[in-house]
Formats: C-alpha cells, structure tokens, sequence
C-alpha cells in the first residue's frame, strides 16, 4: 500500500494547494472590487446627503457593474480558473495510478471521461463572468440600486456594500465565501465521483477515509479519522449507513437538527451518495478504496456474510 498512499498524499496535496492558491487571492480581488465601489460612487448625484434617483446616476450604477465585473474577471482570475480545470486532468491520471496500485491492471471505463468534462463544464458554469455577476457584482448592483429608489445616502450605500464584499469578523466576504466553496467541492466531489465510479466497476467493498485535519474539520470527519487508529482501520460498504448515522466506534457525534445528519454533511445524504458528499460542503477528506487483500482476515471475516 506504500505506492497507493503516496498517490493518495498526491491528490490530497494537489486539491489542497490549488484551493490554498485561489483563497489566497481572492480577498484582494474583493478589496479591489470595494476600492472601485468606493471610487465611482462618489460620482452618484446628491441631495441634503440622499442619492436622488436620476438620470445620471443610473448610468453611474451601470458604470460601477461594468468596472466591477471588469476587476473581478481579469487576467489572474481567468488564469486560475484556466488551472483549475487543468487540475482536473491531473487527477484523473493520478485516480487511474491510484487504481493501478490497488487492483493492478483494469480496463478504465469509457464513462470517466464524460464524468471529468461535466465536473470541467460546470466549474466553468459556476465560476465564469455570468456567475459571478449572479453572486457578487450584480448583489452589489442591487443595493445601489435599492439605495437610489429609496433615498438612502451613499455612507448607507458604502456600509452595506462593505459588510456585503469584504471579510469581517463576522464572516467572509461574498466573493471568498461563494468561490472558497465552488472551488473545494467541484474538486473532491470530482475526485470521490472518479473513486466511486471505479469502485463500482472493479466491485471494491473496503475503504479508508482519509485527508488531512484542520481547525476547521468537523467532529464527524475527526472521528472518522481517528477511528482508523482504533476501531476502523478499514470501513466495510455495509458499514456506511451506520457512519451517515453519526456513530462511529460506538460513539455518537453532534447531529445536525434539521437534517438528522451530522453537523455539516449535506442534506440528503445517504449510505449510497456518501462516498461523493462525504463530510458536506468544503469537507476536503475521501473514501478511498481499497483491496481486501490488504485488510487484515480477522476484520475480514466478521463482514463475510455482509
């Protein structure tokens, strides 16, 4: 297994440089987009301190969208978009190594291609000019627009627009918190979604969860991966009902009310869709599959009837 863990580190190390690369850039990219904000509204016309809603200063909101979504799409941004999707690629080669160290040669199906140009399509889809015009530029429109038709000031404007674009103690501006989340799941969910596909076609039925920890994992992903030093070393198909249940190793971790699913998993998820979803939205962990031969015959034989 030496060879597959290494390809294992690979991808993990690869899916966690890229979202590293694109967080990093982002909060600039908002600053710059609220620089802009700041500069061109003060071209919006005034009276005793209320934006009148004229002539003029429609045109100045339709000004401000167009500089806004220009600062936004540039160059860099279409650069890391661009590495992305060339991401895509590489962990496909890698899944297929990963495979080849697992079970030796297989026959790779026809299916996987389609799989990676759907993930590549809607990463584009979601993240492209017209999606960030739906979920930042076009919100920020909004509000001015909101201000103008309703007489508020431009400090109003300028303070919604603020607590809307950038990071504060209260939380992540749009821009980072929406693309932060994209970019996380378009590649694990690409990379489970290549695993399980696999899996299915080679009829694997043990896995090992596996990722690195951070401040930010949930309780359920910690348990699972501390139940690899303890209880599970290797999860068995038949065990992944009871692991969406929330217990593992006997132990129940905090559950999520209004889901009935631990704390973060997406709603819906189930034994047959957790190999994709895994811990929930921004979860960067994967159920890899892996031989029976490398799992030990006394854990093997308490699932041989399962």
């Amino acid at each position: 297994m030496a060879k597959a863990d290494a390809i294992i580190r690979q991808i993990t190390d690869l899916i966690e440089a890229r979202i590293d690369a694109w967080n990093s850039n982002m909060p600039k990219l908002q600053e710059d987009a609220y620089k802009v904000v700041l500069e061109l509204s003060s071209e919006l016309e005034t009276t005793n301190g209320q934006i009148k809603p004229s002539v003029k200063n429609i045109k100045t909101i339709a000004k401000i969208k167009a500089e806004l979504d220009k600062t936004v799409f540039n160059k860099e941004y279409q650069d890391d978009l661009d590495a992305i999707i060339e991401d895509y690629k590489t962990i496909s080669e890698l899944q297929r190594n990963y495979f080849t160290a697992v079970v030796g040669k297989y026959k790779v199906p026809s299916v996987l291609e389609q799989i990676q140009q759907l993930a590549q399509d809607a990463v584009i889809n979601q993240l492209g000019q017209d999606a960030i015009s739906a979920n930042f530029t076009g919100p920020i429109q909004d509000i001015l627009v909101k201000n103008v038709t309703t007489g508020g000031s431009r400090a109003e404007f300028i303070e919604q627009a603020r607590e809307f674009m950038l990071n504060t103690d209260a939380g992540d501006g749009r821009l980072v918190r929406y693309t932060k989340q994209i970019v996380t799941d378009s590649l694990n969910q690409f990379s489970a979604n290549y695993n399980a596909t696999l899996t299915d076609d080679l009829g694997l039925v043990w896995y090992k969860y596996d990722g690195s920890l951070k401040d930010t994992s949930r309780p359920f992903c910690d348990a699972l991966i501390a139940a690899k030093k303890s209880c599970m070393p290797y999860i068995h198909q038949s065990q992944l009902e009871e692991i969406v249940s929330g217990i593992i190793c006997g132990e129940q971790v905090p559950i999520y009310d209004k889901t009935g699913l631990p704390q973060g998993m997406i709603a819906g998820t189930n034994a047959s869709n957790f190999r994709i979803n895994r811990g929930g939205y921004n979860c960067n962990h994967q159920l890899y599959p892996v031989s029976a031969a490398v799992v030990p015959k006394e854990l093997r034989d308490k699932f041989k009837n399962a």
